[in-house]
């Protein structure tokens, strides 16, 4: 998958779980891993695939296709190249286009390689020269599959299906490990009879295939297929909508088109554990079931767990859908792939990507392009060992760790998710581009924990932390710390709480018609070594961002600097005092660049040093964040805090609805006509 190589490595603890218990997956190692810097074009999940592309028009073509395809799968697990070469799992992502189908297949080896990246473009003359296993995966599709196919290298960029479904599921087993009938004895439940279902709706189709030693037959395959669909149609947003889908049904259930085979839809069996009370209406999980209430429980119900795993190259369930299925993916003999393969074509009709302005449906010409890959370090965290009592009092080594009182309140919340059962890794590694805390959950989904306890009085700085987890394709938790004053009292967890998510929130200050004030970091800004101050008197940085994409530092009405939103800070025009040290005292120049005052001790200055305001990549942060905690010091526990809209809209479909109405107050976009700006034309970051 996208992050197999760029975040994470085999997660073969889900394997185990989802598979069988007895299942051997020692030969795996668990790790984790962030990029330690971004460079041009890096900042993307992507990941190398082949490319084929079937038009419309070309059905006739594939009659046999989704046969060879299957054998394809087959051969890559078969073959050994002189023992150099195992495949652990292969994986083919398959979506709809104007014109037919797109495919992308990838396969990958049981440990991590550093490779190059290939761009997108025809490769037969200089296949030899791929980094392996995309190697072999080209040459054993380039084999069997048609020649009049144009089978390409590239990369395959996760964004451009959009940052979440509306609706996504997963093909299970309800009442014992079935294996599906042979394709010949069922017509029409395979993965192309949900193309053809699909045609005209914009939708990712996923599957993985694994084969290993522990199965119970040889030659058989472990194959895990998700469905995605993308209509906002089929959103689920509310407890409202939610009972009326369970009253009288889902709009869609895409794992209707594999029925035949035996296989029930992960959507359905969560749906059996939850009622609607007559009383109020509401959706309450049934009893004898560990359904979450629907606050907590939404993106389960909504398929989007399913989309972060896929994402992170995961294929284990959590326990809860574990519980309820006899199987959470499938068994398939290898005669029986040709049902997952499906490699066949759909003609849409439209575009079907149209219907979802969040998502792009690009073709083999505009996907890829990609530069040279880069491998994240790893981070271990430990999973059979136990936690010794002194591992959370490692030296610190990082920028990150800060004061002292910092450094405490990371080990207490350290030894908090440790006592709810997470595996935890406090980052000490010699930089400061790292959060705070690694945990892993037991389903293996892995977090960036933040450990705030300063932020309120620079609230920019809050956002910083969370932007870098957003890049590499983290989930943040946050917790919040409450300070102690003099006389012991402890800062309510309440107001705690809710200040963090109203930051969260709306990452805006205030607004007026014309530009958006935004929040301060703790930065101070410095050109060429004269650090900028603010003018006698004025105690505070205001900043601001007009609609022409202009920075603005103001005071009473007076512009004192300016920049443009692309430009560094030190490129700003500055109408401001500054000053530096010389000679060992210390300088303080007017905006003339004459001094006007020395002191021996840089805490006497009395002017206030300009803080660098935030700059926003995104409307809401909230979205970035998983879940929000205040920790509290008397108990030694960590306090959820709700994440819900209660903001006065028609519908509060999302949490961050609030911001986004807010949204061309802040970020602008280029347009050159009258037409109506579409969402999907809005890019955050």
């Amino acid at each position: 998958m996208a992050t197999t190589q760029s975040t994470l490595d085999d997660e073969a603890e889900s394997a185990s779980a989802e598979s069988d218990s007895e299942h051997d997956s020692s030969d795996y190692h668990h790790s984790i891993g962030v990029r330690p810097t971004l460079t041009e074009g890096s900042d993307k999940d992507r990941t190398s695939v082949v490319f084929v592309k079937v038009d419309a028009s070309m059905a006739e073509t594939f009659e046999t296709g989704p046969e060879r395809g299957a054998t394809a799968i087959s051969d890559l697990f078969d073959d050994r190249r002189d023992g150099n070469i195992t495949i652990d799992q292969a994986e083919q992502f398959a979506w709809a286009v104007t014109d037919g189908m797109m495919y992308a297949f990838r396969a990958d080896t049981p440990s991590r390689e550093s490779t190059t990246q290939v761009i997108v473009t025809n490769q037969p003359e200089s296949a030899d020269a791929l980094p392996e296993p995309l190697h072999t995966t080209y040459q054993k599709l380039t084999s069997e599959l048609p020649e009049s196919l144009d089978i390409r290298i590239g990369t395959l960029p996760l964004e451009l299906f959009g940052p979440s479904p509306a609706l996504g599921t997963r093909l299970v087993m309800e009442e014992e490990n079935l294996k599906p009938a042979r394709r010949g004895s069922v017509s029409g439940a395979d993965a192309n009879a949900l193309f053809e279902d699909l045609a005209g709706e914009p939708f990712l189709y996923y599957a993985l295939y694994r084969r290993s030693s522990g199965l119970p037959e040889s030659y058989e395959y472990q194959v895990t297929v998700r469905i995605f669909l993308f209509n906002p149609a089929y959103k689920i947003s509310t407890e409202s909508e939610y009972a009326d889908c369970l009253r009288y049904g889902r709009k869609c259930d895409p794992a209707d088109s594999f029925a035949d085979l035996g296989v029930s839809s992960s959507l359905a069996v969560i749906d059996d554990g939850y009622n609607v009370s007559l009383y109020d209406g509401s959706v309450v999980p049934s009893r004898a079931t560990d359904l979450p209430d629907f606050s907590s429980g939404q993106d389960r119900i909504t398929g989007k767990t399913e989309f972060t795993q896929m994402q992170r190259a995961q294929y284990g369930a959590s326990d809860i859908l574990e519980d309820r299925c006899a199987w959470t993916s499938l068994l398939a003999r290898e005669i029986d792939l040709e049902h997952y393969v499906g490699l066949g074509t759909v003609n849409p009709g439209v575009d079907p990507w149209q219907k979802a302005p969040q998502a792009t449906g690009l073709d083999i010409d505009a996907v890829g392009v990609d530069p040279e890959k880069l491998l994240p370090d790893e981070v271990t965290i430990g999973v059979t060992e136990p936690i010794e009592d002194g591992e959370f009092d490692p030296d610190r080594t990082t920028a990150n760790d800060g004061t002292d009182e910092h450094w405490e309140r990371i080990k207490r919340v350290a030894v908090a998710f440790d006592n709810n059962g997470y595996d935890v890794e406090i980052v000490t590694q010699d930089t400061g581009s790292r959060p705070d805390i690694w945990i892993r959950r037991d389903d293996g989904e892995i977090f960036a924990v933040e450990v705030e306890y300063r932020t309120r009085s620079k609230p920019g700085s809050f956002y910083t932390n969370l932007i870098r987890q957003a890049v590499w394709g983290y989930k943040t938790i946050t917790v919040m710390v409450p300070q102690t004053d003099d006389d012991g009292r402890t800062e309510s967890l309440d107001t705690l709480g809710s200040w963090a998510l109203d930051k969260l929130m709306v990452p805006m200050k205030q607004r007026d018609p014309t530009k958006t004030q935004l929040h301060n970091c703790s930065e101070t800004i410095t050109v060429d070594g004269k650090t900028m101050l603010l003018p006698e008197g004025v105690s505070e940085s205001r900043w601001w961002l007009t609609r022409d994409a202009e920075y603005l530092l103001v005071h009473d009405g007076e512009i004192l600097a300016r920049g443009d939103a692309t430009a560094p800070f030190e490129a700003f025009e500055f109408s401001l005092p500054r000053y530096y040290k010389n000679d060992g005292q210390w300088v303080v120049e007017n905006k003339y660049d004459k001094p006007v005052q020395t002191y021996d001790d840089e805490r006497d200055i009395e002017h206030t040093k300009v803080r660098q305001c935030h700059r926003p990549v995104d409307l809401s942060y909230v979205r970035f964040v998983e879940a929000l905690y205040c920790y509290d010091p008397d108990t030694g526990e960590l306090v959820q805090q709700e994440m819900t809209a209660e903001w006065d809209v028609e519908q509060a479909s999302s949490r961050n609805e609030r911001s986004h109405q807010q949204a061309f107050e802040t970020f602008l976009v280029e347009h050159e006509t009258d037409d109506a700006i579409l969402e999907r034309d809005c890019r955050p970051f």
